[in-house]
Order: C-alpha cells, then sequence, then structure tokens
C-alpha cells in the first residue's frame, strides 16, 4: 500500500505544471508531502535514468526508485538503502540532509575487477545466475551481517523488472559468498560466532517453460550441498534427488 501510494504520487506529480527546463528535471519530486531526501544520478547507468525518494534515518533510510527508458519507467521500493557517498557524509561528517533538499550525485560504475558484486557502487547490472543476463542489483551499503553490503537482485525483462525472490538471492553480502560460472553455483557463508557457522551451495538446474506456443529454457536454483558447525559438532548434506542426505558427521575440531 505504500508503495502503490509512493508510485502514484511520483507518477502524477508533473501533470498540470509549467516548468522550466531545469525544474522539470524535479519536477515528480516537488509535490510529494511525505518528508524524504530526492536524488538523482548524473549520468545514465545502462540507459536509465535513475532517481530516488530517500528516507533518511541515520545512516539509512527506506527507499522507493524510479527507473525510466525509452519512456518506460519501473518503481522499485527497497529498505535500508544508502548510497556510500551519503553514508560517509553522515558517518564521517555528521551531515544529515534536511528533508525536500535536491542532491545530485556521480554515479559510481562497478569496478572491472569486480566480476559479479560491487562494494561502492550503488547499483549496477550484473550477470549473477549465469543465464547470459544482467540483472539489475541494489546495494544496500552496510545493510548486510556485521558491517558487510546486502543486495536486492531484480530480473529484467522486457516489459518489467521483478525482484528474485528465492535463495540464494536473498542472502548475498560482499565478502559472504561466492560465484564459480565453470559450476554455475553460487554459494553462501553465514557466520555467529567461532562455533556457529554454515555454509551452503547452490546450483543453477535448467528447466523449460512455455512462452506462448514454444518452450524456453530457464534457471532454478537448487540447494546441493550443507556444511554446518554447531558449536562442537559438524555436518555435511548432499542433495540426492528431492532429499538432503546427511553424509558426515562429527566432532568440530578448530585449528587453533
Amino acid at each position: 500500500m505504500i508503495l502503490l501510494g509512493l508510485m502514484l504520487v511520483f507518477s502524477i506529480s508533473c501533470q498540470d505544471r509549467t516548468t522550466s527546463r531545469q525544474q522539470s528535471d524535479y519536477c515528480d519530486f516537488e509535490s510529494f508531502s511525505q518528508p524524504c531526501v530526492f536524488i538523482k544520478y548524473k549520468q545514465p547507468v545502462n540507459g536509465y535514468t535513475v532517481k530516488i525518494m530517500w528516507f533518511q534515518y541515520g545512516e539509512i533510510g527506506n527507499a522507493l526508485f524510479r527507473l525510466e527508458k525509452n519512456g518506460k519507467v519501473h518503481y522499485l521500493f527497497v529498505e535500508k538503502w544508502n548510497d556510500k557517498f551519503l553514508y560517509d557524509k553522515y558517518c564521517n561528517d555528521n551531515i544529515k540532509y534536511p528533508n525536500d533538499t535536491i542532491i545530485e550525485l556521480n554515479y559510481i560504475p562497478k569496478l572491472d575487477s569486480e566480476k559479479y558484486l560491487s562494494d561502492n557502487s550503488p547499483f549496477f547490472f550484473s550477470d549473477i545466475d549465469f543465464d547470459g543476463k544482467d540483472e539489475f542489483i541494489i546495494n544496500r551499503f552496510k545493510g548486510g551481517s556485521k558491517g558487510s553490503n546486502a543486495y536486492d537482485v531484480y530480473k529484467v525483462g522486457m516489459n518489467e523488472i521483478t525482484l528474485m525472490s528465492e535463495s540464494p538471492f536473498t542472502e548475498l553480502e560482499n565478502g559472504h559468498c561466492e560465484f564459480s560460472s565453470i559450476n554455475k553455483t553460487v554459494t553462501i557463508h553465514k557466520h555467529d560466532g567461532a562455533y556457529h557457522y554454515i555454509r551452503n551451495t547452490y546450483q543453477a538446474k535448467q528447466y523449460e517453460i512455455m512462452n506462448w506456443d514454444k518452450p524456453i529454457t530457464q534457471y532454478k536454483f537448487e540447494l546441493i550441498n550443507s556444511y554446518i558447525i554447531n558449536n562442537d559438532e559438524y555436518k555435511k548434506y548432499n542433495r540426492t534427488g528431492e532429499k538432503l542426505q546427511l553424509i558426515e558427521k562429527g566432532q568440530y575440531k578448530p585449528n587453533l
């Protein structure tokens, strides 16, 4: 309901207004009545113009993304989001922007050395499900566990951008996941102290669905193995058919 209301405000706020060229850059911001900060990135990203309503609380805040390309507009609501520039301003310089502030930011692209996830780019495109097509990924800077970044991953279609709401894509954090394009696997590491650890590996499996009158291939990720440490015990599981089979367990002896 909140997202619907924000989208309506975003889409109608430019109607029946006479604005200058400079004002028109922000006309879909100016009539919004809720307290927030308005962000626009100076550079298009993969052809998208990106504007954000940011509801700041402390160094982070909820955000409503507006992506526009070739006249098509998409809205994405994200919890606990921040741009690194704004995060540093708050944490290092103690700057909290007043409501209704309009901020223009230079976009920080994903580095060439960052094959899958970016540490500092606020959002980026990257193929992380190995299907040959880039996903749209929003970086929730410092929004993960123990100061890591968390990520929201969206599948980009012809007419829609859809949240990928299944594991492993709901569990991505920089420094806590690994990608293998050869094996088409994503491995997630979870830590809760030295004696509580889980490593789950997911693998892309091909399957076919009907696209109107012909089959097309899609990928679905399934958990293929798991390694668990719980205090002084460890367990290993491998997938066999529909089930995860316990293949090994024993006493955990950390390397001291």
